[in-house]
């Protein structure tokens, strides 16, 4: 199976949203770390290789459950495949530390001035 048969984003989790703030977040030779964000403010993040993909969508309030899902074939090189574990590993801290509050993104007007405290998240939309 090649990259060009692997949706960049699950079809189900994007169908009927606009995405926002799509970046790549880490990358080595053959894997890459991507996220983005849904328009209803949930964030996906991937890590794909040449054959496949693994996917996070996660609330970063918590209102609703974090979901995984892997695509397409494993990776056989172990060099690869420690560089998928390391980059999947890197996506769940991120994860985690978004839903606890601890990491905050700039959002599309940075300097929040005019932002109400009552609205504020512990994520707001990156650039995008």
């Amino acid at each position: 199976m090649t990259d060009e048969h692997l949706p960049a984003w699950p079809p189900a989790w994007i169908e009927d949203h606009d995405l926002a703030a799509e970046q790549v977040v880490a990358a080595s030779d053959e894997v890459q770390l991507a996220s983005a964000l849904r328009a209803d403010d949930r964030i996906l993040m991937s890590v794909s290789w040449p054959g496949g993909r693994r996917y996070l969508l996660i609330d970063p309030v918590g209102a609703q459950p974090a979901e995984a899902l892997r695509v397409g074939e494993l990776a056989e090189d172990p060099e690869t495949a420690r560089a998928i574990d390391g980059l999947w590993s890197r996506a769940l801290t991120l994860a985690k530390q978004i839903m606890d509050g601890e990491l905050e993104m700039p959002g599309p007007d940075s300097g929040g001035a005019d932002e109400s405290p009552r609205r504020r998240r512990p994520w707001r939309r990156g650039q995008g």
